[in-house]
């Protein structure tokens, strides 16, 4: 689910990779031709290996809180638990609803497992974790060190191409994973592919840029990224068009400071994300803060500066597959 490369992204960090179990009737192969492939993802040349870069972080004190909330830490059983009890968790099961119950859900890059464990913990039937890469630090590995992470089934495989029969799926569910496929439009469309009719596809915390020197920008700014490569960012229209493209019903969109899902780690429940901007006066004015938290005017000034767009912003969409 954590892709380390968002690991100190606008307003978080985290997400993506997974690796390969036989699957059963239900979820089964898609046949591939002999000169199919997986896409992988784009690789900065000469650039430090994924592990390394996390193994670094985790060394530098300076970086101790960010790799807690990108739950990146070693211990993968505590980042499990924490995402479970996370208000943006809590959000993410609010949006899915009864959906969830019984549900099959495909967990798009999913890096540790930590969003597979916490699916079926809450629900869901069979959790198939989607991740090519084998580490034992980011994936694979890592969701068999899972406790209980034999009952997720792992596949290896990227989003342009997914080994799963159509509409075999209830739930795709991508937690900072789109903006950094190779080809955006087939990704959804494999998504689409994959659901049943009146299935849901919610993508989550996805890095928005509005033009390519804003995309140089965010990448320059990104430490990970001058560590490892690999990251990306894609406008918004981009991500509509390709959800819509695929045939998607776009239900919700949500920005920035919509959701406590995109402004964690800046606030990690809802009434954090109500009292943002009187929190943040009283922060940086103290006493004389605390007054202006008071007027109407002033918070509306501050969240409006708040919602300033910024290269690699975070926003989510949740969809759903038409028939």
């Amino acid at each position: 689910m954590p892709r380390i490369r968002d690991l100190i992204a606008i307003n978080n960090p985290i997400a993506d990779h997974v690796a390969a179990r036989a699957p059963d009737a239900r979820i089964a192969p898609v046949p591939r031709s002999p000169m199919s492939s997986p896409v992988p993802p784009p690789h900065a040349p000469g650039a430090m290996r994924l592990d390394d870069a996390v193994r670094r972080l985790r060394a530098e004190p300076a970086f101790a809180d960010l790799v807690r909330d990108a739950y990146l830490g070693r211990d993968v059983a505590d980042s499990a638990r924490r995402f479970a009890a996370s208000g943006e968790f809590a959000e993410v099961r609010a949006l899915l609803g009864t959906a969830l119950r019984r549900a099959v859900v495909a967990d798009l890059g999913a890096g540790t497992g930590i969003a597979s464990h916490a699916f079926l913990a809450h629900g869901a039937t069979r959790a198939v974790a989607l991740e090519p890469d084998p580490s034992d630090e980011v994936g694979q590995g890592a969701i068999r060190r899972l406790p209980g992470g034999e009952a997720i089934e792992i596949v290896a495989a990227y989003a342009e191409r997914l080994p799963l029969a159509n509409a075999s799926t209830d739930i795709v569910y991508a937690r900072q994973v789109l903006h950094h496929t190779r080809d955006l439009a087939a990704a959804l469309h494999e998504c689409a592919r994959v659901l049943r009719p009146g299935g849901i596809f919610l993508a989550c915390r996805e890095h928005v840029v509005d033009d390519d020197a804003g995309l140089q920008r965010f990448l320059a700014e990104h430490p990970v990224h001058r560590l490892a490569g690999g990251e990306n960012a894609y406008r918004l229209a981009q991500y509509e068009g390709a959800i819509i493209g695929a045939g998607l019903r776009l239900e919700r969109m949500l920005g920035p400071w919509d959701s406590v899902i995109n402004a964690f780690p800046a606030v990690r429940s809802d009434a954090e994300l109500r009292e943002l901007p009187r929190t943040r006066l009283r922060a940086r004015f103290g006493a004389l803060g605390a007054a202006a938290a008071r007027v109407p005017a002033v918070v509306s000034l501050v969240r409006r500066r708040l919602e300033r767009p910024n290269p690699g912003r975070m926003y989510s969409f949740l969809a759903r597959k038409q028939g």
